[in-house]
C-alpha cells in the first residue's frame, strides 16, 4: 500500500494587511502571507521538508519531485538543490514540476506511481509558490505564499492513494511570460468558469463514486470563496464538506493552494474519510485518498498562527523590490562557482567539522583553534540543531526592508559559534541568550540570481 505518510508546511511569517494595499490603516481583517526579502520557493520548500522530515532517516527518499511556478531559473534544476540542502544521498532522483497550477498535484501523482511501481522507497514532493501580481491588482491583494511537503511511501501510511483523474483544456486564462515578474489574468468571469469551474467539475466527475458510507472532504485550488461555493454546487458538495480555504489569512498560493488544504486535512482527517484534492490549471487533477490511520496533527494551524505584521507600504514594497532605484542592479557572474562548489557544504547544510579532540568548528579549517593538531577533522551538519544568541550588532546600512540588520554570534548547541544574520525578529528586537533555530534563506542576488545560506531564527517558530 502506497500513500501519504507524513506531511509538512511552511507559511512566511510576514502577514499584509489588505488595508495597507488600500491605503488605510492596518486592522484585523483579511491580510495575505508574504514571502520576505529573503524568501522564495525554494527556502519555502525547504523549510516544509525540514518540518515533514522531523525525526525521520533521509536515506530511503529515492525520488524527489518540486512542483512550482516561480522557481528563480529557467536552466538549473531546483530540486537537485534542495536534495543538497536536506542532506539527501546523492542517489537520489531529482524533477522539477513547473509552468501549471496543478503542478503540485501531478508531482503526487507521479511520487505515488514511482513508490508503488517500487522505483522509489521513499519520495518527496515539495510544493511552493509566491505570487507576485501587479501593484494596484485583484492578485495582489488576494495572493498569498505558501510551500508543502508529502513524503510517500509504504510503511506509516496515513492516506492511500484511491484514485486519480485528468482533464486537459486549452486556454489563455492566467499566464505569465518568461520575462515577466507579474502574473498576467483575463477577465474574471471567463478565468472562474472556463479556467477553474468547468476544468475543475470535469475531472471531479471522474473519480471513482464515495464509498458507502464514506465522507468524502474536498480540498481545492479555488481561486475566491466565489468561486469555491460555485465548484460546491457543481460537484454537489455540502458546504460543509470543503476544506476551508485560508483566502483572509494566507491568500491564493497557486500551485500550493489544494495541497495546503489537503495538509489541512488530514491534521483532523479521521479513518475511514475519503480526501480529494482538487488542483485546476491548463485543466486540473483530481486525487482520491482514504485515511487509514488517522494521525491529528495542527501543521497548518501552527504555521497560520505564526504572524508578523507588515508595519508600513513602504516595507512590503522594499521586500518584494517594487520600488524604483537610482541604479540598475549589476549583472555579471556573480560569485565565483569554483568557490560555491568547494564550499556548498558549508552553505547548503551549515555543514562544519569536529577536531578529534572533540572540538567543533565552522567555517572549516585544516588546524584545530583548540588542540592545533592538523587535519583531523570529521563533518557535522549543524542546521538542524537549535543555538542560542551570544552576542549582535544592529546594522543600519545594510539594505532591508525593515532596518536594522541584526547580525550576531550564535552558539550552536554542542557546536561551534556561528557569525550569521539573525531574521525575522519581534518588534522588541534580539535579546541576549535567545534560543535560536536555523532558516535556509537568500543572502544576496550577485549575478542576479539567488544566492543561499543559513540564517538564525527566534524559536518561536519551531512548531
Amino acid at each position: 500500500m502506497a500513500g501519504i505518510v507524513d506531511w509538512g508546511v511552511h507559511i512566511p511569517a510576514h502577514r499584509l494587511p489588505r488595508a495597507l494595499l488600500a491605503g488605510r490603516k492596518a486592522d484585523s481583517g483579511p491580510e495575505r502571507a508574504l514571502a520576505w526579502a529573503d524568501e522564495d520557493s525554494v527556502t519555502m520548500a525547504v523549510d516544509a521538508a525540514r518540518l515533514c522530515l522531523k525525526d525521520r532517516a533521509r536515506d530511503t527518499i529515492d525520488l524527489l519531485l518540486f512542483a512550482t511556478t516561480t522557481y528563480a531559473f529557467a536552466e538549473k534544476q531546483g530540486a537537485a538543490l534542495i536534495a543538497a540542502v536536506l542532506g539527501l544521498p546523492q542517489t537520489v532522483r531529482t524533477a522539477d514540476i513547473g509552468h501549471s497550477l496543478r503542478g503540485g498535484a501531478q508531482a503526487l501523482l507521479l511520487a505515488h506511481d514511482a513508490v508503488k511501481a517500487g522505483r522509489a522507497r521513499q519520495a518527496l514532493v515539495l510544493i511552493a509558490d509566491c505570487r507576485m501580481g501587479a501593484p494596484g491588482s485583484e492578485l495582489e491583494r488576494s495572493g498569498g505564499d505558501a510551500a508543502v511537503a508529502f513524503l510517500i511511501g509504504h510503511d506509516g501510511v496515513v492516506a492511500e492513494l484511491a484514485g486519480s483523474a485528468a482533464h486537459s483544456e486549452e486556454l489563455l486564462d492566467v499566464w505569465r511570460r518568461g520575462a515577466d515578474r507579474f502574473i498576467h489574468q483575463w477577465e474574471d468571469r471567463f478565468t472562474t468558469q472556463y479556467g477553474f469551474l468547468d476544468p475543475s467539475a470535469a475531472a471531479a466527475a471522474k473519480l471513482p463514486t464515495a464509498a458507502d458510507g464514506a465522507h468524502r472532504i474536498w480540498a481545492t485550488s479555488a481561486p475566491n470563496k466565489r468561486a469555491l461555493g460555485s465548484l460546491a454546487k457543481a460537484i454537489g458538495a455540502a458546504p460543509t464538506a470543503m476544506v476551508p480555504a485560508l483566502f483572509d489569512t494566507v491568500g491564493y498560493c497557486g500551485t500550493a493552494q489544494a495541497p495546503l488544504l489537503l495538509a489541512a486535512a488530514l491534521d483532523t482527517a479521521k479513518a475511514g474519510q475519503e480526501l480529494a484534492l482538487l488542483a485546476h490549471g491548463d485543466g486540473a487533477e483530481a486525487l482520491l485518498y482514504t485515511v487509514v490511520a488517522a494521525r491529528p496533527g495542527h501543521a497548518v494551524a501552527d504555521a497560520v498562527a505564526q504572524r508578523i505584521p507588515v508595519p508600513s507600504p513602504a516595507a512590503y514594497r522594499r521586500a518584494r523590490g517594487l520600488d524604483a532605484a537610482e541604479y540598475p542592479p549589476v549583472d555579471d557572474q556573480g560569485i565565483s562557482a569554483t568557490i560555491h562548489f568547494r564550499e556548498r557544504a558549508e552553505d547548503l547544510r551549515l555543514q562544519g567539522q569536529r577536531c578529534a579532540c572533540g572540538e567543533p568548528q565552522f567555517p572549516k579549517q585544516r588546524v584545530c583553534i583548540r588542540c592545533g593538531a592538523k587535519d583531523r577533522f570529521t563533518p557535522e551538519d549543524f542546521a538542524e540543531r537549535g543555538g542560542t544568541l551570544v552576542t549582535y550588532t544592529l546594522d543600519s546600512f545594510f539594505p532591508s526592508p525593515t532596518p536594522p540588520t541584526a547580525v550576531g554570534v550564535v552558539e550552536v548547541a554542542d557546536g561551534p559559534r556561528i557569525y550569521m544574520q539573525v531574521a525575522d525578529l519581534p518588534k522588541e528586537g534580539p535579546t541576549l541568550g535567545m534560543p535560536l533555530r536555523f532558516a535556509f534563506r537568500r543572502i544576496h542576488d550577485a549575478g542576479q540570481r539567488p544566492n543561499y545560506f543559513w540564517k538564525a531564527l527566534p524559536e518561536r517558530n519551531v512548531p
